[in-house]
């Protein structure tokens, strides 16, 4: 039996090959059917996101995962072996580290991003609804979760900001402390304002407006935080009440003057105003900057913090790492004992089917015994069969409690000819 993961991610191939061999959810039953029915691997899960397409599989060869290349390139009409460069193989232990690291945000385009625990989480569930996740994979998935969890919670593999968005938001709260009574301007409601608004309401933003040219799609995002919508002819009253503004609109020229900021300043006794200008072009004059009590920052200041953040969480790889690295003994040591105790089971009960068998060819051909006699040779039997299996299973247990269980047990599958180990 071998645990593996073929795939292949953003390191390995552009984006128009990850395309190509993608799968979308409405692929996903006529994919988990072939691999099962076809591939004829008895467990599978597929995560297939932007940066990365995976099958996760339980073998019984490593025929099988050969077989899995062909099914990949078979299903989505690609020539056979034309993408062979971009794919990776990880099996059995080196199949668990990556499944970890993955978790852990270590092999994200993002280092430490979150978003991977959820697709990850959302991949076992599929290949549960599909009747694909097996004892192992299942076992193994909530155990990746776990590992991606303690990875953000006891490493900063995950803090500090990594996006511009993010980096806006963490600098508002910065500035301005507690986010919870700040009222924050969103000027512009495409994907930029929708990630900071986001970033805010987890950093515990709760007073949140939006101005927008068009105020429809700004009220459904508002009615979604549960924050206000204003046309953006309110925009000069808006900026009177705000303590935090973020800026994104796509507009070709700045849409906040120095005389808007000068204004709003009048009616606030001396409250500072934070402005992060995440729009490119700006949308915020530079001159701004000079307005006594103004702080503003634009796209390259937070570039330059996202820079050395991505570098802090980088210094953070070898504390991840280690983490990973006990959780993955610990994996192989629940795999390899519960592989070696079927193993052990099936190797005796194959003993005993044996013994009983040239027993009771032996007593054929020595005519009638007595009761005792024949308990002699019964006991005599049994003792050689109990002294033969002694060492195997004193040492297969030794093995699983060291971590090599599963190799060993797979040997002993192979050398006795056990069909059910697996089992």
């Amino acid at each position: 039996m071998h645990i593996f993961v073929l795939g292949l991610d953003y390191h390995t191939s552009p984006v128009e090959v990850r395309e190509q061999l993608a799968f979308r959810p409405s692929q996903l039953a006529a994919a988990y059917a072939a691999l099962l029915q076809e591939v004829e691997l008895s467990e599978a899960a597929i995560l297939s996101t932007c940066n990365r397409v995976e099958i996760y599989g339980i073998a019984d060869t490593l025929d099988r995962i050969a077989g899995v290349s062909k099914f990949l390139h078979a299903f989505h009409n690609q020539p056979a072996r034309s993408h062979d460069a971009a794919l990776y193989t990880h099996v059995d232990g080196a199949a668990v580290r990556h499944v970890f690291a993955t978790a852990s945000g270590i092999e994200s385009l993002v280092m430490g991003e979150t978003q991977i625990l959820r697709q990850m989480r959302d991949a076992a569930a599929s290949a549960s609804q599909h009747q694909a996740l097996g004892p192992i994979l299942n076992t193994l998935f909530r155990h990746a979760l776990e590992v991606g969890k303690r990875a953000r919670t006891e490493t900063a593999i995950s803090r500090h900001a990594a996006s511009v968005s993010q980096a806006g938001v963490e600098l508002a709260r910065a500035l301005f402390g507690r986010l919870e009574t700040a009222h924050v301007l969103l000027v512009g409601s495409g994907k930029v304002s929708e990630l900071a608004a986001k970033n805010l309401l987890d950093n515990g933003a709760r007073i949140i407006t939006l101005v927008n040219r068009t105020v429809e799609h700004a009220q459904k995002l508002a009615e979604q935080w549960g924050g206000r919508a204003l046309p953006f002819d309110q925009l000069q009253g808006a900026l009177n009440d705000a303590d935090v503004v973020l800026s994104s609109t796509s507009a070709p020229h700045t849409v906040i003057h120095q005389q808007h900021v000068q204004t709003a300043l009048a009616a606030r006794d001396g409250r500072p105003l934070i402005l992060i200008d995440l729009a490119v072009p700006r949308d915020i004059d530079v001159d701004v900057a000079a307005v006594p009590g103004v702080h503003l920052y634009n796209v390259d200041d937070l570039q330059t913090v996202v820079a050395a953040n991505i570098e802090r969480r980088r210094g953070e790889i070898s504390a991840v790492e280690a983490i990973i690295a006990a959780e993955v003994d610990e994996f192989i040591r629940w795999l390899g004992a519960r592989a070696a105790v079927p193993t052990l089971n099936e190797l005796r009960a194959h003993a005993e089917r044996i013994r009983q068998a040239e027993v009771e060819k032996a007593l054929r051909r020595m005519g009638p015994l007595s009761e005792r006699d024949q308990a002699i040779i019964q006991a005599l039997s049994q003792g050689i069969v109990n002294k033969l299996l002694h060492q195997p299973t004193v040492r297969l247990k030794a093995h699983t409690a060291s971590g090599n269980g599963l190799t060993y047990a797979s040997a002993l599958q192979e050398l006795f000819g056990l069909e059910h180990g697996n089992a």
